[in-house]
């Protein structure tokens, strides 16, 4: 499969990321059937301790979270996009509502030919859905973070995370998602989430996850709805 290059060099993006997506604005509450919930709600509540470097998509969501009742109606606006997501990837994602982001985690045996980087066929009708849903919601950046198993070498799996990362970016750029949405990073075998003692802890290490956060955009009308909504009740 002929990819779309994205003009922007990775290293460039992850600056990008680090600035905007974690700073700006790349954590659970009510969840619909399906999509998983994480945590409980976290308006006003501290952010907690997550790795950077153990868990790079849970990291950028909290990160980016502002908290309060500006950060609930964050979170309603993606519990609203959570439940379309799951219902475009039903079948071959793990979507997930953490606090004021979503994480979908998709399997790399899933999206990717053996031991390549290019899209299988299977998924991409779903993936389209994906992209829809995503610009429909265009209020929000993704951080897409490629992880491999530990089998191989090291620095081929560090390569191959990075492609399958800029392959499902190009994939959605392709898709009408506009590129400064998004954020690719590969993490290659460090970022394991279980053991790769057994065929199915690498299955799961082979893996895309994807953290969605609200942007510039959505935090500053976050912060006027629930301002506009204290001051009708004090008035009310």
């Amino acid at each position: 499969m002929k990819t779309i290059t994205i003009n922007i060099p990775i290293k460039r993006l992850f600056i990008f990321a680090t600035n905007l997506l974690f700073i700006a604005g790349l954590s659970g509450c009510t969840s619909t059937p399906n999509v998983r919930k994480s945590g409980n709600d976290t308006s006003g509540a501290p952010k907690p301790t997550i790795s950077r470097s153990k868990n790079p998509a849970n990291f950028a969501i909290v990160a980016s979270t502002i908290g309060g009742a500006a950060g609930a109606v964050i979170e309603k606006y993606m519990e609203k996009q959570a439940t379309a997501l799951n219902r475009d990837l039903s079948g071959i994602a793990l979507v997930e509502r953490i606090g004021e982001g979503i994480k979908i985690t998709v399997s790399s045996v899933v999206l990717f030919e053996s031991d390549s980087y290019a899209l299988s066929n299977t998924p991409q009708e779903q993936l389209k859905k994906m992209a829809e849903t995503l610009i429909n919601y265009k209020d929000t950046e993704l951080l897409i973070a490629g992880h491999t198993d530990g089998t191989g070498d090291a620095k081929q799996n560090q390569i191959l995370s990075e492609k399958r990362a800029e392959s499902l970016a190009d994939f959605l750029l392709a898709h009408n998602v506009p590129q400064l949405r998004m954020v690719t990073q590969g993490f290659g075998e460090q970022t394991p989430k279980v053991s790769n003692g057994t065929d199915e802890g690498r299955r799961m290490n082979q893996r895309v996850e994807i953290a969605i956060v609200a942007n510039q955009t959505l935090k500053k009308d976050a912060k006027r709805q629930a301002e506009q909504d204290k001051i009708s009740k004090k008035n009310g």
